[in-house]
């Protein structure tokens, strides 16, 4: 079998592109030189090792940062797509992870908001990612790491979202300078007994350059399976710029919040303008 320096490498990581060299085979084409970019990432197929082949384009994405803008070139069969996002039109962050699922989420001002699927069993690569992406529009470097809890109480959740508060309590260590702004645990919202609907707890932390929603994938689920998925959404407030409120057209005492045409976060009625910190 014919070897390449791309088979004998690949696995689940998502590896950092240096030179043109690095480049994936299906993306040399499209004009990346990663010595003009702040970082370049590429995101391999989910497949196990001993299904791939030499033969195979092994990487699904690559990602793209320059001062300016994000690229992302995806994997279309045997070709890809591009898309090529002005810094300034990312509008909110949202990763989450669900077991190995991991998905990253650009929202933007003209709602193309690209999804970027990852194995989650690599997350350190994803973290740094969003931490140059917000390094774009924070007037000042994240603050340094903590080792004291957060002053003031903790968010009442319950110990079906322990999973929430420990995420929490990684990010208000991780940067000191944000602070609890609401908390609401989950709810059941629907009376079916074999399928009930609930509305899944949100936590959310900020301070004044940003808000950040500690959640689930989905925020509404349907039947008793545990949910153990988390998600982080990450709104720079100078980009919040039109919200529309509106009941939800199936769950009473559910209010829907539309930021900026295109991100849907479902709260409790009543709790508007806690969500968002106002």
């Amino acid at each position: 079998m014919r070897r390449t320096a791309e088979f004998d490498a690949f696995g689940p990581w998502i590896y950092r592109v240096n030179t043109i060299s690095d480049l994936p085979r299906l993306f040399q084409d499209a004009g990346i030189d990663p010595a003009a970019h702040q970082l370049v990432l590429k995101v391999p197929r989910n497949i196990e090792r001993r299904n791939a082949t030499p033969d195979m384009d092994l990487y699904d994405s690559l990602i793209a940062v320059d001062h300016e803008t994000v690229t992302i070139l995806r994997r279309q069969g045997s070709s890809y797509d591009s898309a090529r996002i002005p810094m300034d039109r990312i509008t909110a962050i949202e990763d989450s992870v669900s077991m190995l699922d991991g998905r990253l989420t650009l929202y933007t001002s003209d709602g193309t908001n690209p999804v970027i699927a990852y194995n989650a069993a690599d997350l350190p690569p994803v973290q740094n990612l969003i931490r140059v992406l917000r390094e774009w529009y924070l007037p000042a470097a994240v603050d340094e790491p903590s080792f004291a809890l957060p002053d003031g109480p903790e968010p009442l959740l319950g110990d079906a979202d322990t999973g929430l508060i420990n995420e929490y309590r990684r990010l208000t260590r991780a940067e000191p300078g944000i602070h609890l702004i609401s908390a609401f645990p989950r709810r059941r919202i629907g009376t079916g007994l074999l399928r009930p609907v609930t509305l899944h707890a949100t936590i959310t932390i900020g301070d004044d350059r940003e808000l950040q929603q500690i959640h689930r994938r989905d925020r509404i689920t349907r039947g008793n399976d545990k949910v153990l998925s988390i998600a982080r959404t990450i709104l720079p407030r100078t980009r919040i710029t039109d919200i529309q409120v509106r009941p939800h057209e199936r769950y009473r005492d559910i209010t829907v919040l539309m930021v900026n045409g295109s991100l849907e976060i479902p709260v409790p009625a009543g709790s508007e303008n806690d969500m968002l910190g106002a």
